[in-house]
C-alpha cells in the first residue's frame, strides 16, 4: 500500500514537471475567476442586505436641524437664577506627547482644577469636590490647606499621564446572552461599561488567544481585534469636563499669551519669560467643544429639574413634564452625500423646516431656600441614621412651591452615577438587619434567578436581591447602591411617594370637627387610655394613646397637644362616615394636586360605606389614608390662609421664543373650612407648640403653629413595627406647621423614614421643623412676634 502511494506521488511531480507555462497559467486564471465569482456571489446574494444597508449609509444620511432647548429658572433671576441651561461648557484635555515643558504644565493644570472645583465654595465643599476629582477621600484629612490641595490635583494628573491607555471600547450594545459568553470567557482584561465592552491592554497577556475567542463571539476578525490589545502610551488625556466659563477664558488667555511671546508680538500681558517652545504648555492644550445639558446647582436641585438624557429627551422632574415644550421643534432633513461625505441634495424632509427653540420655565422655587434646605436635610438624615428625608416648603396663601427637598438625591449633571455599587462593609452597619432595613441589598448570583446586572470594578457581575436571612449573614458578601436606592432617587418623593402621615393628620380632624360644630377647644370628653374593637372570632383590637397626659376628663385642646388617639377617635364618631369622607376630598386626599411636575402620584380612598370600623378611626389619626407631602401642605395651607384650597403650583412663569408670556396666577379651587374655623384651630396648634409635642419644632420669639406626627410603615398585612416586635427603623417621622401662625408666610412640611436615634417626632423631624422654620424667619426678615 505503501508503495502504491510512493509511485502515485511521484507520477503526480513528473506530471507537474512537465506541464508547460501556458498550462499552468490556464489554471490559475479558472482558479482566479473562480474564486471571483464566488466572492461575488457572497455579496450579491447571500450578503446583499448588509451590503445594501452600507451603501446606503454612506450616501445618505438625517440632519436634525439644531434648536436651543429652553431653559429651566428659579425666582432668583436676577441672582443667577439658571437652574438647567443648554451650554457648551468645554472640555479641557492634553496631549502629552506633545514637545513643551512639563514642569509648567502641571502646576497650571492643578491651578485650573482647584479654581474650578472651589472658587466661591466653602473649603469644607472644595476638599469634597478634589477628593471626587482624585479618587481619594480627603473628608478625614487634617490641616488641608489649597498649597496641599493642589498638590494632590498635580501628582493625580502626573500618575494617570505616566499610565499607559487603559480603557478602549471593542464594541457597543452587546445583548445578554453575547454577555454572558464574554464574561463566562474569565478573561480578567476584559470589563463592560453598562452594555459595552472595553479591554484594558496592560492586563492582556495572550493578545492572539484573546482576539481568537472573541472573534468567535463577535463575529469580527482576529485580525480587527489584536491591534486593540497593544499597550500604547496616552495621547488624549481629558483633565476636565464641563469647565465652567471663567476657566475656559483663563485657558485661552495662557495659550494667546505664550503663542504671542513665542512670535515677539508685544501684548498687555506678554510672557517675555517664554521665548522657546520647549517653555511654554500650550501645545498640550485641547479645548473640545462639549454642548450638554447643565444643571449649575446640581443634586441640590435635581429632582425637580429632572434632566436630559444621551439622546436628548427630558426625563423626570421639569424636564420630563415639559419635554415636547421644552425641546422645540427641530425639522429633519435627508440628504445624500457624495464620496466625500458633503450633502449634494434633500430627497426628503419633515414637514415644516421652520426652527422653533424651546419655552423657557421659570419656577418658583427659590435656589437659595432650596440650596440651604437641602444641606440641613442632609445633615439631619446621616444624624438620625435615617434611609432618607423629605421637606416641602409653600406660601399658603398662593400655592406656590417654595422649596422641594429630598434626600438622597442626585445630580443630574452625572445622572448615570445613580448605578454605582459598594459592598456593605460591617464596621459602617453592624447590626445590618436593622442598620440597612428598607435599603435593597444584592448578591453576587449568576444563576437564573439573578434580576440585577451591572458593573464592579469593570466587572460585569449578575446579582439578586439578598433575603432577609442573608441580610443578618455576616459570611456572605452584599452589596448596596452608593446612593442607597439607585435609579430611586430619580423620583421626587415629595410628590412621587405615597406614606401613612400619621398624628399630622390630626389637624385636620380636628379641624373637621370644629367646623362641623360637633366640638369645641373647651369641650371635654373623657379618655381612658384606649380603645377596644372586637374584631369577631374572639378576637379584639385596642387602640391606645402614647402620652399619659391623655387620660382622664380632658378637652380637645389636650388632645391635640398631647397627640391623643382616643381623643380623635371621639371627634370621627361625631362627625361621621360620610361628612369625613367628604371633608378628606375636599382638603385634597385621594386625587392629584396636578401639579405641573413629573412623576406624581396619589391614592384613591375607598368608598366610606366599604370602610370598616377599625379603619375608619385609624383614619382619624392619619393611619389607613395615604398621601404625599405635598398633599399634606396643601391640606395645611387650607389650616394657615383662612380655609381655601389652593391649587399647588411650580411654574411660576412660561416664555415662548415668539414673546409670549404665561404667567400663573394664584387659583383658589375651593373652600374647604370657615375662616373662623381656620383662627380656631391655628389658636389649637400654637398651644400645641407652647405645651404639647410640637414644643420642640418652636422658634423663639415667633408664634409657630406645629403638630407633630408617627406612623407605623404597613408591612405583610400589618405594621412592621409588630411583625418584627421593635420599633427602632421601622416608623417615619414628621412635622407639620406654619409660621407665622397669624399670618403665615409659609406651610413647611418635613419627614424622615426610619429614623434609628429615635422613633418619634419629637427628637427627630420636630427638630429638623425648628431649624429650618428658624432659617426662612430670618431668610423672609420677619420681626419677632412674642
Amino acid at each position: 500500500m505503501k508503495k502504491n502511494l510512493e509511485i502515485l506521488i511521484s507520477r503526480l511531480i513528473r506530471y507537474i514537471i512537465h506541464l508547460d507555462r501556458i498550462a499552468i497559467l490556464w489554471y490559475m486564471l479558472v482558479a482566479w475567476i473562480g474564486i471571483i465569482l464566488v466572492t461575488t456571489f457572497g455579496y450579491t446574494v447571500l450578503d446583499h442586505t448588509y451590503f445594501a444597508r452600507a451603501a446606503e449609509k454612506q450616501q445618505k444620511a438625517t440632519i436634525k436641524n439644531p434648536v436651543s432647548r429652553g431653559n429651566i429658572l428659579s425666582s432668583n433671576v436676577s441672582l443667577h437664577g439658571i437652574l438647567g441651561v443648554s451650554t457648551n461648557l468645554g472640555t479641557l484635555a492634553i496631549d502629552p506627547t506633545q514637545s513643551g515643558s512639563m514642569t509648567r504644565l502641571l502646576p497650571f493644570l492643578s491651578d485650573i482644577v482647584y479654581r474650578d472645583s472651589c472658587e466661591g465654595r466653602l473649603m469644607v465643599d472644595c476638599i469634597v469636590g478634589i477628593g471626587n476629582y482624585t479618587r481619594i477621600d480627603l473628608t478625614g484629612e487634617k490641616g488641608l490647606s489649597e498649597e496641599k490641595l493642589k498638590d494632590q490635583i498635580e501628582a493625580y494628573i502626573q500618575t494617570r499621564i505616566s499610565t499607559p491607555i487603559e480603557s478602549i471600547l471593542i464594541k457597543e450594545a452587546l445583548d445578554e446572552s453575547t454577555i454572558t459568553q464574554i464574561t463566562d470567557i474569565g478573561e480578567p482584561a476584559l470589563f463592560f461599561v453598562v452594555n459595552n465592552l472595553y479591554v484594558n491592554p496592560t492586563k492582556v497577556t495572550n493578545s492572539g488567544a484573546l482576539a481568537s475567542r472573541l472573534s468567535t463571539i463577535l463575529g469580527v476578525s482576529s485580525d480587527s481585534l489584536e491591534p486593540l490589545f497593544v499597550v500604547r502610551k496616552r495621547r488624549h488625556l481629558e483633565i476636565l469636563r464641563k469647565m465652567n466659563i471663567i476657566s475656559r477664558d483663563i485657558i485661552k488667555k495662557r495659550i494667546d499669551i505664550e503663542k504671542a511671546a513665542l512670535n515677539n508680538i508685544p501684548t498687555k500681558d506678554h510672557a517675555r519669560e517664554i521665548w522657546t517652545l520647549d517653555n511654554a504648555v500650550f501645545p498640550f492644550l485641547k479645548i473640545e467643544d462639549n454642548l450638554v445639558r447643565y444643571y449649575p446647582e446640581g443634586q441640590a436641585l435635581g429632582q425637580i429639574t429632572g434632566y436630559v438624557d444621551t439622546e436628548g429627551k427630558g426625563r423626570y422632574g421639569i424636564e420630563g413634564y415639559f419635554e415636547d415644550d421644552l425641546q422645540g421643534e427641530s425639522p429633519i432633513q435627508y440628504i445624500t452625500k457624495d464620496i466625500q461625505g458633503r450633502p449634494i441634495r434633500d430627497y426628503a424632509s419633515s414637514g415644516s423646516m421652520i426652527l422653533k427653540n424651546g419655552i423657557d420655565v421659570t419656577l418658583t422655587v427659590d435656589r437659595n431656600i432650596q440650596k440651604e434646605i437641602s444641606k440641613r436635610l442632609e445633615s439631619a438624615v446621616t444624624r438620625f441614621r435615617a434611609n432618607r428625608g423629605s421637606v416641602v416648603v409653600m406660601d399658603p396663601t398662593t400655592g406656590a412651591v417654595i422649596a422641594m427637598v429630598n434626600y438622597p438625591n442626585y445630580d443630574p449633571n452625572n445622572y448615570t452615577n445613580v448605578y454605582d455599587m459598594e459592598p456593605v462593609l460591617y464596621v459602617n452597619y453592624p447590626n445590618p438587619s436593622i442598620d440597612l432595613f428598607g435599603y435593597p441589598l444584592f448578591i453576587v448570583d449568576s444563576g437564573s434567578g439573578s434580576t440585577l446586572s451591572t458593573n464592579i470594578d469593570g466587572k460585569r457581575i449578575k446579582m439578586r436581591s439578598a433575603t432577609e436571612d442573608e441580610v443578618a449573614n455576616f459570611a456572605i458578601t452584599k452589596y448596596k447602591f452608593k446612593n442607597g436606592f439607585g435609579v430611586g432617587n430619580y423620583k421626587n418623593d415629595v410628590v412621587g411617594s405615597l406614606y401613612e402621615p400619621g398624628s399630622v393628620f390630626k389637624a385636620v380632624t380636628v379641624a373637621i370637627g370644629l367646623d362641623t360644630g360637633e366640638i369645641h377647644p373647651d369641650d371635654r370628653y373623657y379618655d381612658r387610655g384606649y380603645v377596644e374593637l372586637d374584631l369577631g372570632g374572639g378576637i379584639k383590637q385596642r387602640i391606645s394613646n402614647i402620652a399619659h397626659q391623655c387620660l382622664g376628663n380632658n378637652t380637645y385642646s389636650n388632645a391635640v397637644n398631647w397627640s391623643c388617639n382616643v381623643g380623635m377617635i371621639n371627634i370621627i364618631e361625631k362627625i361621621g362616615r360620610s361628612l369625613f369622607s367628604r371633608y378628606v376630598s375636599d382638603f385634597g386626599f385621594g386625587q392629584k394636586t396636578n401639579i405641573t411636575i413629573d412623576g406624581e402620584v396619589f391614592s384613591q380612598i375607598s368608598n366610606y360605606e366599604k370602610w370598616s370600623r377599625i379603619q375608619f378611626f385609624t383614619m382619624s389619626f392619619g393611619q389607613g389614608i395615604n398621601a404625599t407631602l405635598l398633599q399634606m401642605a396643601a391640606a395645611y395651607s387650607v389650616l394657615a390662609n383662612g380655609g381655601v384650597y389652593m391649587q399647588p403650583y411650580i411654574v411660576e412663569r412660561i416664555a415662548y421664543p415668539n414673546g409670549k408670556i404665561i404667567d400663573s396666577v394664584p387659583t383658589p379651587v375651593r373652600r374647604v373650612i370657615k375662616e373662623e374655623t381656620s383662627k380656631t384651630i391655628t389658636a389649637m396648634l400654637v398651644d400645641s407648640v407652647k405645651y404639647g409635642f410640637a414644643k420642640r419644632g418652636g422658634v423663639a420669639g415667633y408664634l409657630i403653629a406645629g403638630k407633630t406626627g408617627t406612623s407605623q410603615i404597613p408591612y405583610r398585612g400589618t405594621y412592621e413595627n409588630i411583625y418584627f416586635k421593635q420599633d427602632i427603623g421601622h416608623t417615619i417621622t414628621s412635622y407639620g406647621g406654619y409660621a407665622p401662625a397669624y399670618n403665615p408666610k409659609f406651610v413647611l412640611m418635613v419627614s424622615i423614614e426610619r429614623p434609628r436615634t429615635g422613633i418619634y417626632s419629637e427628637t427627630t423631624s420636630s427638630a429638623l421643623f425648628s431649624e429650618i422654620a428658624e432659617y426662612l424667619l430670618g431668610y423672609y426678615k420677619i420681626p419677632k412676634n412674642k
